[in-house]
This record gives C-alpha cells, sequence and structure tokens, in this order.
C-alpha cells in the first residue's frame, strides 16, 4: 500500500527519507572532493596505516610494536611530504612548494607513480608507530589492497581512502537508522537536527574520514552498537541483541583501543539504568543479559589486551605509554616536566582540534576564523547540558555524557603522559568523531534548543552561515596548500603567494592537481554537494510549509 501524502505523518515520513538520502549523497560528494585534492600521505597517520595494511596484505603477519616497519614505498618515496610540525622552519623537507618549483621532479613522477607498477611489502628500517593497533582494520582492507597491488600507486592510495571513508559513513547511517522513523517534522526533531548540522559545526569530521585509518572502522562500529543499542532499549530480554551488540563491542576492541572508554562508559550506563528501573518500578533487570553483552565483548577483544599486558606491562600498549616506561615512570618524568600550563595547553589543542585541525602538515587557519565555530560548539553542547535537567538518567541522551567523560579522561592522562616525555602533551581531538551516533543527537538536542529561543535563533543560523562559509575557505586553503601555491609559515598559519589568496593562478593549481590529485573527481563533487546541499534546502523549506 502506497503512502497517502494528505496524512501530515506520512509527509513528514516521506520527506525524512528524502533528506536522509540527499544528506548522505552530500556527505559522499564532500568527501569525495577532500579525498581529490589530498596528496599521498598528507592523510594523518597515514605513512604508518599504509604500512601495517601492505604487511598484512603480503606477508599475512599483523603488525608487532618494536618490530614491524614502514614500508619502503613509505620511506623511498620520491614525491612531497606534508609539512612539519613543532620547532620551524617547517619546509625542511621535500614540501609542496619545493616539488612544483622543479618540473624535472614532476614529470619523474608522473612516470613513476601514475602509471601501472606491481608493488609489494619490503619493510624499511624505520619503525611503524602505528604498529601498536589491533589487527582488524588492516585485515578487512588486505583484500583491496592485494587486488589492487599492479595498479597505478595514486590510483591505490585513492580506493584505499575511499573504502575508508565509505565505511565510516556505514556508520553515519547506522547512527541514522538508530534516531528511528518517528513522524515528526524535520525541524521539530533534535536527533535528525543533531545529525545535519554535525559535518558543519564540526568540519574536521572530514579530514578525519577522508583517509586510511582504523577510525573509519570504529564509526562503523559505533554506528551499528547504536542501532542494536537503539532496538534493546525497547527489549532489553532478547538475547540474540544481547549477543550483537556484545560481538560488535569485541570487534570494536580488536580495531582500537578507544573501545575500552566506549565499552565502560556503556556498561555504566546500562548499569545505572537497570538500577534505577528497578527502584522506581520493581522491573526485574535482566542480568543474564548484561553479561551477555560484556562476557562476550571480552571473549572476542579482550585477549589483545591481555597480550599488550603480558608483552608490554600495559595493557593498552600505546607507544607513548611504553616510552614512558622505559624511561622511567611517570613519577620520575613529570617531577622535572611537570607544567600546569603544558596540560591546559594540551587540553585546549584536543578541544580546538575537535573542531578543525586540517591534515598532517597541521597548517592553521587564523584563530579570528576559527573562533565563531568553536562559540557553536560551545553554545550547542552547552545548551543540550542545560536540557539534561529534565531527562532521567534512564534517557539514552546521557550515554555521550558517560562517553565524554570516560574519552575526557583517557585523553587528560594521555597529555600528562606526554608532558612527563617532553614537556609537551598533546592529544587530538579529532578521534571523538567516531562518536558521532550518539555526539550528533546531542548536539541536535543543544541547537533545537537554541533555534526555539528568538534571542538566540538569527545569531545561530548566521554562525551557521559562517560554518559554510568557513568549509569553503578551509577547501581552499588546503589545496593552495597541496599545489604549492600557500606554505606553511613559521608560525604554523598559511601563507599564500600574492595579494589574492592564490585564486588569481586557479587554473595553474588544477593542472598541478593532475600530478597528485584528481582534478574531475574534485570537481564532481564540490558540484555534487552543492546541488545536493541546494536540494536539501529545498526539502527542508517544504517541511517547514507543511508545520
Amino acid at each position: 500500500m502506497g503512502l497517502c501524502l494528505s496524512n501530515p505523518e506520512n509527509l513528514n515520513m516521506m520527506l525524512r527519507r528524502n533528506f536522509i538520502f540527499l544528506y548522505l549523497l552530500t556527505l559522499v560528494f564532500t568527501g569525495l572532493l577532500y579525498l581529490a585534492i589530498l596528496p599521498p600521505f598528507e592523510g594523518l597517520d597515514e605513512p604508518a596505516h599504509y604500512s601495517s595494511l601492505r604487511q598484512i596484505a603480503d606477508t599475512g603477519t599483523p603488525p608487532i610494536f618494536d618490530a614491524s616497519f614502514l614500508d619502503r614505498e613509505v620511506t623511498d618515496y620520491q614525491g612531497p611530504f606534508p609539512y612539519s610540525s613543532g620547532t620551524p622552519p617547517f619546509d625542511q623537507g621535500m614540501t609542496y612548494a619545493k616539488f612544483f618549483a622543479q618540473p624535472n621532479l614532476v614529470a619523474s613522477y608522473v612516470s613513476t607513480y601514475r602509471r601501472p607498477e606491481v608493488s609489494v611489502f619490503h619493510p624499511s628500517h624505520d619503525p611503524n608507530w602505528q604498529a601498536q593497533h589491533p589487527p582488524l582494520y588492516y585485515a578487512l582492507l588486505a583484500p583491496l589492497e592485494i587486488a589492487t597491488e599492479s595498479w597505478p600507486f595514486t590510483t591505490r592510495i585513492f580506493l584505499l581512502r575511499l573504502a575508508s571513508f565509505l565505511i565510516a559513513l556505514g556508520g553515519v547511517a547506522f547512527g541514522l537508522l538508530a534516531i528511528g522513523q518517528s513522524g515528526k517534522s524535520l525541524k521539530s526533531d533534535p536527533s535528525f537536527i543533531g545529525f545535519a548540522l554535525y559535518p558543519l559545526v564540526l568540519p574536521m569530521f572530514f579530514p578525519e574520514f577522508a583517509r586510511m585509518g582504523n577510525d573509519s572502522l570504529c564509526l562503523f562500529l559505533v554506528g551499528l552498537i547504536a542501532l542494536l543499542l537503539s532496538k534493546w532499549l525497547k527489549d532489553d530480554h532478547d538475547k540474540k541483541l544481547s549477543l550483537a551488540i556484545g560481538v560488535t563491542l569485541g570487534l570494536g576492541l580488536l580495531t582500537k583501543a578507544f573501545f575500552i572508554p566506549i565499552t565502560v562508559a556503556l556498561g555504566v550506563f546500562l548499569l545505572s539504568r537497570a538500577i534505577l528501573l528497578k527502584r522506581l518500578n520493581e522491573r526485574l533487570i535482566p542480568w543474564e543479559n548484561f553479561l551477555l553483552i560484556f562476557v562476550s565483548a571480552l571473549l572476542i577483544g579482550g585477549g589483545w589486551y591481555v597480550y599488550k599486558l603480558v608483552a608490554y606491562g600495559n595493557l593498552i600498549g600505546s607507544a607513548d605509554a611504553i616510552a614512558l616506561s622505559n624511561q622511567g615512570g611517570l613519577a620520575s618524568n613529570l617531577k622535572q616536566n611537570f607544567s600546569i600550563y603544558a596540560v591546559l595547553r594540551g587540553l585546549v589543542v584536543t578541544f580546538v582540534s575537535y573542531s578543525w585541525a586540517g591534515t598532517w602538515s597541521l597548517t592553521r587557519l587564523s584563530p579570528l576564523l576559527q573562533a565563531p565555530l568553536l562559540a557553536l560548539v560551545v553554545g550547542g553542547f552547552g545548551a543540550f547540558a542545560m536540557e539534561l535537567k529534565g531527562r532521567p538518567s534512564t534517557d539514552i541522551a546521557w550515554l555521550p555524557v558517560w562517553l565524554f567523560g570516560m574519552f575526557g579522561c583517557g585523553f587528560l592522562y594521555h597529555t600528562i603522559i606526554g608532558v612527563a616525555l617532553s614537556g609537551n602533551g598533546q592529544t587530538p581531538g579529532w578521534y571523538l568523531h567516531i562518536l558521532m551516533p550518539w555526539v550528533a543527537p546531542a548536539l541536535g538536542i543543544g541547537l533545537h534548543a537554541l533555534l526555539r529561543k528568538p534571542r538566540t535563533k538569527p545569531f545561530l543560523i548566521g554562525l551557521l552561515l559562517y560554518a559554510v562559509l568557513f568549509q569553503l575557505m578551509a577547501i581552499w586553503s588546503q589545496f593552495a596548500l597541496f599545489t604549492g601555491c600557500a606554505s606553511k609559515g613559521d608560525s604554523k598559519y598559511y601563507v599564500f603567494a600574492g595579494h589574492a589568496f592564490c585564486l588569481d593562478q586557479a587554473s595553474e593549481l588544477i593542472k598541478r592537481l593532475s600530478v597528485l590529485g584528481w582534478p574531475v573527481l574534485a570537481a564532481v563533487g564540490l558540484g555534487g554537494a552543492l546541488i545536493c546541499a541546494m536540494l536539501l534546502i529545498r526539502i527542508w523549506r517544504t517541511d517547514e510549509t507543511q508545520t
């Protein structure tokens, strides 16, 4: 039976489905734009992730910390590398500006890296610093690497990144399914608003997942857990759902150690919920299902962390924790290097890099340009915190609070480790985007509350419009950097050649992009994203006229 569009609820459902489809398509096109302009190894930690993937694909052995090395295809790479960080100058290596200033290098690059050539893993003498991670992500993408090992280098890099990005979008799709198919209008559903606006409010979403890296699989699994949990909360006596959640958590533990705080936060939330529900109405607590979730998770993923504890004396086995242990431990190093300023600075870096940090060149936009976005984040989550007062602790909206609490403790500990090691502790905030399926609805609750208030609504709309402009400025700045027209100055900000922000050299930069990237795909991504965005606005306006 077809939908009766004269029924407002049916019309709302149709508009929601169309909006969701176009929203995901917008993410695909925007991601394609990022992928098309990103040079090889400019993605965060990509040389190490790529080496781990190649090792599993070609040798069948998982990466092992202190025993695995970067692939020689990385160490012998003859193209430009990202700008360095730390102490200036940041262009001591072969940066993009230097590369494009030497036509012979450009010609050699095209003949070497954009033509078919069989390539297999050969270890170098440089340690793989990401070999600390569990192997599941690398094992999943290994068949794609094997199938394309005779393809041009740049093509293989693009396809591996694209596969990673699509895996991440699978998690976003699961998260959208988790918020249900209610008959609410678009503008009256806070969770839906949160998903719709998340990539604008937090644009670091795209650089985080438009690269090779196990965070994409983390987002996929978090989205799947969010979907399963939404069903389980309606029927917590369903043993199949309990087992499915546990298995997914276990797979997460085999992907990255971030699933330790996720598992703990989920356990605390479900336990407190069960205890409170029993106090309120003496409802029987399904303890066997609760145990089924977490015992199955530990049975599947716990072995990796037992191995880490036995082999390295550390449950997570992170490179920083191992290095700290080898240098005398936390206490002795903090006596030499501890600084309140360094810790606070590290926490600020976490917050700012959650909003935007760019790619591995870590070139900054002006703080004045990023400040409105940070205000938008603070306002959204601040309003969410105020809205929580009227919700019982059994509400799923409290889960992001537990998650941020657990991750916050972990990030603080990691920052302190960094301070102890070198006096400069920084924990990237972009990792928090793996929590999007739970954080987006929370952000939506806050933004929805601000949109309902006549005093704050105009400011919020203005900030959201600015967020669109910021996204375009960030993309152009990176495009100019990767094509050699902009550079990373000693103050870590973009330095453009000339006075027109390289806009007057657009045609030349597009030609340069064909060396390291894919200009046609970039155009398709930009055009497709703009068209989908306009269609989304049209659907939103149609929804407003119906309510």
